[in-house]
């Protein structure tokens, strides 16, 4: 039996400013999209094979694979099925909006609307577990205080209250590396976070310098160091490793030459995660803010999610040192890297129009 198409109206696509029209077809009440239309306005590229009846749409490593009137199809080696198959009709290849966006999220975690005219979204990404990361610990103590505070014991109680805010307050499942007074590898950190998946990954410290006076709040994230100040920060926590026992192979510095290269892709959302939780802390502690700050620290290389660490005040300062060994002022601390959390998760779970 010959399939009939009616052509009911081109539509406009729009995608990062720029205007594409889509012819859409309705087939038993269904609407068909012009999908090589589609796929040139996202910047994919495709081909329909004739032999074979299959329409091939690749982007990046990814490739999908439809074919003619199958409601089976391949994208990556995973096999996927829409009740309404997508259809060959003329010289144009036409599938139904809810499966072209089975293939746009698995892809690049868009999807399509038809609101008169197709926009783009991004799709927003539901935060399900967050990994806190108390500094140091066991025979590594962090900084000490003029008076013998240990940086361990303060991150420690730190994350330990943050986890309860969170777990209590947004009902996401939060785990620590480290829940007591044990050595924990740099590199292990993030490898942790890895295996469990995370979402989102916090690294909670002190800060410390020479000068006794200087006090404040900063929170990083991974990326070359710009300047004196920030390279010093980064040595210091990353002195850490002199802990370590044995040297990396070759094997686990390829690998996290590998992790840094993904890292990239959450660059934006660690840099804005890190603004959130400075904001909030510096107006929850009424401390000095000290910036957004970039750096190289091992503790962060390799998290393959957005991921920052908190300098939450100078314990080299004997008044901040004073007042980081009360609790009261502990819970306030993660009562602001609690808050920024739920600002990012807002606003990352939102969907957003490109």
């Amino acid at each position: 039996m010959e399939i009939i198409f009616l052509i009911i109206y081109p539509l406009k696509i729009l995608y990062k400013g720029e205007e594409h029209f889509v012819d859409v077809e309705k087939f038993s009440n269904i609407e068909y999209y012009d999908l090589s239309a589609i796929c040139g306005a996202l910047g994919y590229k495709f081909f329909y094979d004739q032999q074979h009846e299959k329409f091939i749409i690749n982007f990046k490593e990814k490739k999908a694979i439809l074919g003619n009137g199958n409601p089976f199809f391949l994208i990556g080696d995973k096999v996927y099925n829409y009740y309404y198959p997508p259809k060959k009709y003329l010289n144009s290849f036409y599938a139904p909006l809810p499966l072209i966006n089975i293939i746009t999220k698995k892809f690049e975690r868009i999807f399509l609307e038809n609101e008169g005219k197709i926009r783009v979204y991004t799709a927003g990404i539901k935060i399900k577990k967050i990994v806190i990361d108390p500094g140091h610990g066991g025979k590594d103590p962090g900084a000490i205080g003029p008076n013998g505070t240990k940086e361990k014991d303060i991150v420690l109680d730190i994350a330990k209250r943050l986890k309860k805010l969170i777990e209590d307050s947004l009902k996401i499942e939060c785990i620590l590396t480290r829940e007591e007074d044990v050595f924990m590898p740099l590199s292990e950190r993030t490898k942790f976070a890895n295996q469990e998946k995370a979402d989102i990954f916090i690294s909670i410290h002190c800060n410390a310098c020479e000068s006794r006076v200087r006090h404040g709040t900063e929170v990083y994230f991974l990326s070359p160091a710009k300047t004196d100040w920030e390279r010093a920060v980064a040595a210091r926590e990353n002195a850490a490793i002199r802990f370590e026992e044995g040297e990396r192979d070759t094997g686990s510095m390829i690998e996290s030459i590998l992790w840094d290269v993904a890292q990239t892709e959450f660059l934006k959302e660690s840099n804005h995660l890190a603004g959130l939780i400075l904001e909030e802390l510096c107006k929850n502690l009424h401390s000095k803010n000290r910036g957004v700050r970039q750096a190289n620290f091992y503790v962060l290389r390799g998290a393959y999610m957005p991921a920052v660490l908190v300098e939450a005040e100078f314990i080299s300062n004997p008044k901040c040192e004073k007042k980081l060994k009360k609790a009261k002022y502990r819970q306030k601390i993660a009562y602001g890297i609690f808050k920024g959390i739920c600002k990012f998760k807002e606003i990352y779970e939102k969907r957003i129009r490109l």
